[in-house]
């Protein structure tokens, strides 16, 4: 991986990355502190890429951003490449304050709805199951019995979307962007490349610093997403390495081949370590956290490094390196095969 150089735009200002893309960057309230947003220049105005979380901060840049250098020409299109707070969060607001449509894959679409379709109360007794299959702490299980809707928080409320399916293409005024649509790190996710250029919108699939976040899906957490996103990285081996990468994090980069080496690399690396401590004693997913990470996380982490560590022990299982049986508290242990 080597980073492009770029300077990063500062709120209410826009960086050139191509003759036809723009750059933006937001703050969050995480540890991951910001996202990359991105717009399209085409003949029928801007297209805009993500939109942020649902909070003042994402809306008073948004005003800035569409007041000041997004003001000459209409927002045309609102493209959410998926269904995270942080992507989808300030859609519908966004939808509301420009007349335009959003679009984004069926998957990623219905599973955002069904998110938010969620009660408080019935997201909290989905949140208390699962941490119960994982073996939480107790003290981390009764904060998310009363805790309310993680989703709800951080996202508005949500448009109708218009549909995007692999090989939707957007023209712009320098070129085509074509999308593709990856299963891993959510369901369908939707990236956007100009292979005649050499450019590539990856967002989150493929990330320059930190390894994107595969976590089990709490609609179905014994769905092995891992294998989906080992399929993706062996493709991204294929990339050209002077190809521009433009990521939902950090910053622009390009040898993304060889980061996709070195992400496969690092999650066998950790589906080794994890088969070879079940040899010493059953793991649950709040064990494997331990032998993965080796720290205790806050509220918002635990949600990210809890999925992810029952991401590897589905891909053990899936592969028959690991069985899994639960026991009568409902708790899921991981054992040799």
């Amino acid at each position: 991986m080597e980073a492009l150089g770029y300077d990063i735009p500062e709120p209410g200002h826009i960086t050139r990355l191509a003759d036809d893309l723009f750059w933006a960057r937001f703050d969050l309230p995480f540890r991951l502190n910001h996202i990359n947003l991105y717009m399209l220049d085409t003949d029928d105005g801007w297209v805009l890429i993500d939109c942020g979380i649902d909070n003042v901060h994402t809306k008073e840049h948004w005003d800035a951003l569409l007041n000041g250098p997004l003001s000459q020409q209409r927002i045309s299109q609102i493209l959410v490449t998926h269904h995270h707070v942080d992507h989808i969060g300030y859609c519908g607001a966004l939808c509301d304050i420009t007349g335009a449509e959003a679009w984004t894959s069926a998957k990623e679409g219905e599973h955002a709805h069904w998110l938010y379709a969620h009660e408080p109360a019935d997201f909290a007794a989905l949140m208390v199951k699962t941490y119960t299959q994982y073996d939480l702490a107790p003290e981390a299980i009764e904060e998310v019995r009363h805790r309310g809707s993680r989703y709800r928080e951080k996202c508005g409320v949500l448009p109708s979307f218009n549909l995007v399916e692999d090989g939707y293409q957007i023209t712009t005024k320098a070129g085509v962007w074509t999308a593709r649509i990856d299963k891993g790190h959510s369901d369908a996710h939707i990236s956007l490349m100009d292979k005649n250029r050499n450019l590539f919108i990856s967002i989150d699939f493929l990330l320059p610093r930190i390894s994107p976040n595969i976590s089990a899906d709490i609609r179905d957490t014994d769905d092995d997403l891992l294998a989906h996103y080992f399929q993706y990285l062996t493709e991204m081996q294929a990339l050209p390495e002077d190809m521009h990468i433009f990521p939902g994090h950090d910053w622009p980069f390009i040898k993304g081949n060889l980061r996709a080496t070195a992400l496969i690399e690092h999650h066998h690396m950790r589906l080794d370590q994890l088969e070879q401590a079940a040899k010493s004693a059953p793991l649950t997913v709040s064990t494997a956290m331990d032998v993965l990470f080796g720290r205790m996380f806050g509220e918002h982490e635990l949600y990210f490094a809890s999925g992810e560590a029952r991401a590897h022990l589905n891909n053990l299982k899936s592969s028959g390196r690991l069985i899994k049986q639960q026991d009568d508290a409902g708790i899921d242990r991981y054992y040799p095969s």
